[in-house]
């Protein structure tokens, strides 16, 4: 799944199309991905329309269009943004396509788990305003961060950071790398963490967030082969740190990998 600065790179793949006329619209009005929005009415507002600007927050993205028109966009498991030159080349799996000059910008979902979103009001949509600090705000100081520890104190770290109102745009990999960074088991609970691993832990926290951002958001790159990111991904990989084969095992119902002699 698409996670903070995978989100940021798609968001911006339709960046090009911004300040061209929408000429016009091409939806899968049946699928899944249009469940909370009416087609008809959205194609309608988005025909001869224009697109502004977008922005991202967490694991969302938000483009502005004129005449007070907004479409949020989730990208789910498997969606994605992208550009095609013409209409031949759209495929069975882009749900909504926006024809401009320099060709459709495309919303591409094969397992339809992403969401298209529709607001009609002049400013930034009242949801928008409502979401959670995102993590790499000066705000999200480490006051902020042991609020959220101190009202989650049960379970384990590892479900903990993928709570989207505590820690937007975390995901599963991001998850186990700031884990991994921070030295702590993913089994871990907050209640058990010392005041030294606490802020071990907001500091993993920014510096994961901060990096996936410069190496991933601009062109899709993977992180430095010293993340655990290289290593994660396939049976037998090993710690970047000590050499020992990685331990995988699910918790909170989510595939985890850490290094067993690494992480306490």
């Amino acid at each position: 799944m698409p996670e903070l600065a995978e989100v940021a790179f798609f968001c911006r793949q339709w960046s090009p199309g911004q300040g061209s006329a929408i000429q016009a619209v091409r939806m899968n009005k049946a699928v899944r991905c249009f469940r909370e929005v009416a087609p008809v009415p959205l194609s309608r507002n988005l025909r001869d329309n224009r697109l502004l600007s977008s922005q991202t927050h967490g694991k969302r993205m938000l483009f502005q269009f004129d005449r007070g028109v907004w479409v949020g966009i989730h990208l789910g498991m498997t969606g994605s943004l992208l550009i095609r030159e013409n209409e031949e080349q759209l495929e069975k799996h882009d749900h909504l396509a926006l024809k401009t000059k320099i060709g459709w910008l495309v919303f591409n979902d094969p397992r339809q788990f992403g969401k298209v979103e529709c607001f009609l009001c002049p400013d930034i949509p009242e949801s928008w305003n409502r979401l959670p600090l995102e993590i790499l705000s000066p705000q999200y100081d480490y006051s902020y961060f042991c609020s959220i520890l101190a009202k989650r104190k049960r379970g384990p770290l590892k479900s903990l950071l993928l709570v989207q109102e505590c820690f937007p745009g975390i995901g599963n990999w991001m998850a186990d790398e700031i884990l991994w960074k921070a030295r702590i088991r993913p089994d871990r609970t907050a209640v058990s963490l010392s005041e030294k691993e606490s802020r071990s832990l907001f500091r993993a926290l920014k510096f994961v967030c901060r990096g996936a951002m410069k190496y991933i958001a601009p062109d899709y790159s993977d992180p430095p082969k010293s993340w655990l990111f290289q290593h994660r991904w396939k049976a037998g990989g090993h710690c970047p740190k000590t050499g020992a084969e990685l331990s995988r095992s699910t918790i909170g119902g989510r595939t985890t990998c850490w290094s067993a002699d690494w992480q306490t």
